[in-house]
């Protein structure tokens, strides 16, 4: 019981000190944050901060995997959705709506060189990869979903169906942030889907 209570204290510390890094990192900017920045943030000692990372790398890190976490559950929802491509647009809408939320830190984030750069060289590629590929198989599969409803090309495959669409949502997402992250990214969700499902001929 005492263990268990430990470790709800522990979890939500851990989760505070996130939250304030992330609202320091937005403010300050990563090169300028600093660890005793984050936890004045945070109210605690910056020794506390130390006891759960052992640098403002893990830090960013960590919040960038909480993320990546916080999206995957996202495109979970709207499962009693029947029709896959309506599933597919609202949970596009929601996962633009929480980038749009945290835009200061995307943005913060592609400036710093984007996934390749900032992740090769804080060593958590592996992580990475894993949600990226995790993402490529819930498209594939709502690509697969939707193509045996009648919904979409037989003559196409699966794969190259499932990239062009993640093509549209990540090139949407990283005009976005260089734009400075404005308002109305869980719009552009109804769009990327019309564009998918009709092509940008004139109507």
């Amino acid at each position: 019981m005492r263990d268990a209570v430990r470790e709800e204290s522990r979890a939500a510390y851990r989760e505070a000190i996130l939250a304030a890094a992330e609202r320091t990192f937005g403010r300050l900017g990563f090169h300028d944050a600093k660890m005793a920045d984050i936890a004045a943030e945070a109210g605690v000692a910056a020794g506390t901060v130390y006891n759960y990372f052992k640098n403002k790398d893990e830090v960013f890190a960590s919040i960038l995997q909480r993320g990546q976490e916080r999206v995957l559950a996202i495109q979970d929802g709207h499962a009693e959705v029947a029709d896959p491509l309506e599933r597919t647009r609202l949970r596009l809408r929601d996962t633009f709506a929480f980038l749009e939320e945290h835009g200061v830190l995307f943005g913060m984030f592609v400036r710093l060189g984007g996934f390749t750069d900032f992740l090769q060289k804080r060593a958590v590629e592996d992580q990475c990869d894993r949600s990226y590929m995790e993402g490529v198989n819930r498209t594939q599969a709502m690509i697969r979903e939707a193509v045996s409803c009648g919904q979409l090309r037989v003559d196409i495959a699966v794969e190259d169906l499932a990239a062009m669409l993640m093509g549209l949502c990540d090139a949407t997402i990283f005009s976005w942030s260089r734009a400075g992250c404005p308002p109305g990214l869980p719009a552009k969700a109804d769009t990327i889907v019309e564009l998918f499902l009709r092509g940008a001929h004139a109507p």
